[in-house]
C-alpha cells in the first residue's frame, strides 16, 4: 500500500473504475493498470503513480519509475501558432516526475527525472532532462569578470544587476560591503537550492539533447539546444527567452528576453535582460548587462556593462571593463606579461569604440566616449579626456586627439539609438541613464579644458608632440582641442538650463524653475554600470552594508533605484552650481538670462558648423571613389543616386530642425523677458 503524504490529497492511486480504496489492488484486477499495460506503458511499482482528473487514454508507451504524480492530463496544449493537439505523454520514461497540468511529452530518447512539469508545458523529441542530487541551477556560481582569478570575482544570481556587481567587482578595498552582499547571495542560493527542478507554464522544450539540473521558466522556448547545465533560464510572457540550435550553457543565469543561437557556449556567465548571443560567440566567467549583443567572437573575464556589443571574428575581448561599447572587428587585448600571472586588466569607460585590428596592452584606462585605433604598447590613461581619438603613431607611440569625437554625427546618433534599442519590458533590473553628456562626462571636460591650459604653458618650443601619461598629443593643435572642450561644456549647461525655463511663462516662473537644492551639489560623479549617480551618494550605499543598514538584496535594489529617481534632482545642482560658477553669476535675474540665452543661440550655431563640417567629410570626392565603376564620368551622380546629398540625409535634417527649435524657444523666452 502507498502511504500518503499531506500535500498528495485529491490524488488517487490507480484502482478499478468503480473501486473507492485506497489499498493497492492486485495487478490482474485492476483495470487501468491493464488499460495502461495495453497502451505500451509498464512500471515495477505502480502503487506509487498518483493521478487526478486524468484521461488514462492519452499515455501511451511510457516507463515509470519511482513516484509519479500527474494532474489534470485531460484539456488542450497549443503547439504551434494556431494548432492545438491534445495533452497527452507518448514514448516517454519517466522517474520521480510530477506533471501539474495538460502538457505534450513526446519522443523522450532516455529519460526526465526528478522534475516538475507545470500546465502548457511542450516537451518533443528531447534526449535526457533530470536533476542529480541538489542545485541551484546556477544561482551561488562565482565568476571572475575583469580579471582571471579571484581578484575581482562576482557571485552570479537571479537578480543580480549591473550596479550590485560593480560594487563587488570595482570595490574589493571595502571588504566588509562585499562580505555583507556576498552572505546575502549565499543566503538566495540556499533558498533556491533543491533537489527537484522545474519546467514551467508553457515552456517549450524541442529537440534538446541534455537539460541538467536547471530551471526553466514560463513561456521559454529551448529549441535544438545541445546542453543546459546547472543554469537558469528566466523568461515572462511579456519577454520570453530563446535559446536555439546547437547552444551550450553551463554554471549560468540567463535573465528574460535573451535570445542565444547558433553554437553559443557559455560557461559561469551572467546574461543580463534582452542580450542576443550567436554565431558561435563563446563566453566565459563574464557578466553581460541589459542590451549586450555577441557574435562570433570571445569574451573571457569580462564586466560587459549595458550595450557592450561585439559583432565580430578573431575578436577577443579579455580581463577588462566595457559599457556601451562597439567592438571592431579583430579587436583585442593582452593581458599579463608572462611575469606573475594574467593580473592585469583594463577599464574603458562608457561610450568606447575599437577600429579594426586594435590592440591594448593592460592595464590601461580609456576615457568615455573615446576611440581606439591601431596597437598600443604602452600602458594607456586617457581617462582625463573623454570624447577622443587614441591612434597609433610612429613606433609603438600612442597618440592622444582630445575632443575630436565632440559634435560627430556618429555621437549625435549614440544616445537615441541606444534608448531605441532597449529590449527589456515590465520590471527592469538595471537602472540606466542614457545621457552622453551629464555630469560624470562634464565633470571630465572641465578637467580636460584645465589639462590642456596647463600644457600649453610648459616649455616644450622645439617639440611638435607634448608627452602626457604615456601618450603624446600635438602642441600646435592645443588650442583646438581646448575649445572644443570648451563649447562643448557650455551647450550642455545652457542646454540644461533651456530645458530648466523653456514652459515659463513670466520671470516669476523662471526664476521658479531655476531653484535648485543648494544642500545637495556633488562634485564627484561615478558610472556604476550604466547608472550615473553622485558618488557621495554611493559611498552612503556602501556604509549603509557595512553598518547592517540593508540586510536583503530587495533593499539593496531599491537603494540603487532611488539613485535612477533623484539624478535629474542631482544634475539639475550641478549643472546651476556649475554655470554660476562658470558665468561668474553672483544672481538669477532677467539680465543673466537673457545673457545666458543670447550665448546659447551662438553656442547652437557654432557646434551645427562644426557637426556640419563632420558630415561633409562622409560626403568628401574621397568617399566616392568606389562609384561610377565603369564610367568615373558618372562617379558624383552615382553617389548622389545612392547615398543622396548632405542637406537631404535625414539625420543632419533631425540635427538642425532640432537646432532651429531650441532657438525658437529661446527667443520665445527671450520675449516673455
Amino acid at each position: 500500500m502507498y502511504i500518503f503524504k499531506k500535500e498528495d490529497n485529491n490524488f488517487r492511486n490507480l484502482t478499478n473504475e468503480e473501486s473507492t480504496l485506497l489499498i493497492f489492488l492486485d495487478d490482474e484486477t485492476n483495470e487501468e493498470i491493464n488499460f495502461l499495460k495495453s497502451q505500451g506503458c509498464n512500471s515495477q511499482s505502480w502503487e506509487k503513480i498518483l493521478i487526478k482528473n486524468v484521461d488514462l487514454s492519452r499515455i501511451k508507451d511510457v516507463q515509470f519509475h519511482g513516484r509519479i504524480k500527474i494532474n489534470a492530463l485531460n484539456g488542450m496544449v497549443k503547439y504551434h501558432n494556431k494548432v492545438k493537439l491534445l495533452a497527452s505523454i507518448n514514448r516517454a520514461t519517466l522517474i520521480d516526475v510530477f506533471i501539474n497540468g495538460n502538457v505534450y511529452i513526446n519522443n523522450i530518447g532516455r529519460f526526465i527525472a526528478n522534475y516538475k512539469i507545470e500546465n502548457g508545458v511542450i516537451i518533443e523529441n528531447a534526449g535526457s532532462i533530470y536533476m542529480e542530487g541538489k542545485s541551484s541551477f546556477g544561482n551561488g556560481v562565482e565568476t571572475s569578470p575583469i580579471m582571471e582569478g579571484e581578484g575581482r570575482s562576482v557571485k552570479i544570481f537571479n537578480r543580480l544587476n549591473s550596479h550590485i556587481a560593480y560594487l563587488i567587482a570595482m570595490y574589493r578595498h571595502k571588504k566588509a560591503m562585499r562580505e555583507k552582499i556576498n552572505s546575502m547571495i549565499d543566503e538566495y542560493t540556499k533558498q533556491k537550492t533543491r533537489r527537484f527542478g522545474k519546467i514551467k507554464k508553457y515552456a517549450k522544450i524541442i529537440n534538446a539533447r541534455l537539460i541538467k539540473n536547471s530551471l526553466i521558466d514560463p513561456y521559454a522556448t529551448i529549441e535544438n539546444t545541445d546542453e543546459i547545465n546547472n543554469t537558469t533560464v528566466i523568461s515572462t510572457k511579456e519577454c520570453p527567452s530563446y535559446i536555439g540550435t546547437s547552444v551550450i550553457l553551463k554554471d549560468s543565469i540567463v535573465l528574460k528576453g535573451a535570445n542565444i543561437v547558433d553554437g553559443t557556449f557559455t560557461k559561469k556567465a551572467f546574461i543580463g535582460e534582452g542580450v542576443k548571443l550567436g554565431r558561435q560567440f563563446s563566453c566565459e566567467d563574464s557578466i553581460l548587462f541589459a542590451n549586450c549583443e555577441g557574435e562570433h567572437g570571445e569574451m573571457f573575464s569580462i564586466f560587459a556593462g549595458p550595450y557592450t556589443v561585439t559583432h565580430h571574428k578573431a575578436t577577443l575581448l579579455i580581463a577588462s571593463h566595457f559599457s556601451f561599447f562597439n567592438a571592431g572587428s579583430a579587436t583585442n587585448q593582452s593581458n599579463h606579461m608572462y611575469k606573475l600571472g594574467p593580473y592585469h586588466h583594463g577599464f574603458m569607460e562608457r561610450g568606447c569604440k575599437t577600429g579594426s585590428n586594435s590592440y591594448i596592452l593592460w592595464p590601461s584606462h580609456i576615457g568615455a566616449f573615446s576611440t581606439v585605433i591601431g596597437a598600443h604598447y604602452d600602458n594607456v590613461d586617457t581617462s582625463d579626456f573623454p570624447f577622443s581619438y587614441i591612434t597609433e603613431h610612429g613606433y609603438h607611440k600612442t597618440r592622444l586627439i582630445p575632443a575630436l569625437n565632440l559634435f560627430g554625427v556618429g555621437l549625435s546618433r549614440d544616445e537615441n539609438k541606444w534608448k531605441e534599442r532597449d529590449r527589456r519590458k515590465e520590471d527592469k533590473k538595471d537602472f540606466i541613464i542614457f545621457d552622453v553628456f551629464s555630469p560624470y562626462t562634464v565633470s571630465k571636460m572641465l578637467k580636460s579644458e584645465k589639462i590642456l591650459e596647463e600644457i600649453k604653458k610648459e616649455d616644450n618650443i622645439n617639440e611638435d608632440f607634448l608627452t602626457y601619461k604615456n601618450i603624446i598629443i600635438k602642441k600646435s593643435s592645443l588650442d583646438k582641442y581646448s575649445k572644443r572642450y570648451s563649447i562643448a561644456i557650455d551647450l550642455y549647461l545652457h542646454n540644461k538650463i533651456l530645458s530648466y525655463i523653456s514652459s515659463s511663462k513670466n520671470i516669476d516662473e523662471i526664476e521658479s524653475n531655476l531653484r535648485y537644492n543648494e544642500n545637495s551639489i556633488f562634485e564627484s560623479w561615478a558610472d556604476i554600470g550604466g547608472l550615473i549617480c553622485a558618488k557621495k551618494r554611493v559611498d552612503n550605499i556602501i556604509n549603509d552594508l557595512e553598518n547592517n543598514k540593508i540586510n536583503d538584496i530587495k533593499t539593496l535594489i531599491g537603494e540603487f533605484e532611488k539613485l535612477y529617481n533623484i539624478y535629474t534632482e542631482d544634475e539639475k545642482s550641478w549643472v546651476m552650481h556649475k554655470a554660476k560658477l562658470r558665468y561668474n553669476i553672483k544672481n538669477i535675474n532677467k539680465e543673466t538670462i537673457k545673457t545666458l540665452l543670447q550665448k546659447h543661440i551662438s553656442l547652437l550655431e557654432e557646434a551645427h558648423k562644426i557637426f556640419y563640417k563632420d558630415v561633409q567629410k562622409e560626403y568628401d570626392i574621397s568617399k566616392m571613389i568606389s562609384f561610377g565603376i565603369d564610367d568615373k564620368d558618372v562617379m558624383e551622380k552615382d553617389f548622389e543616386a545612392v547615398r543622396g546629398t548632405v542637406n537631404d540625409n535625414a539625420f543632419v535634417i533631425k540635427y538642425k530642425k532640432d537646432m532651429e527649435s531650441k532657438i525658437n524657444d529661446i527667443n520665445n523666452i527671450i520675449d516673455i523677458l
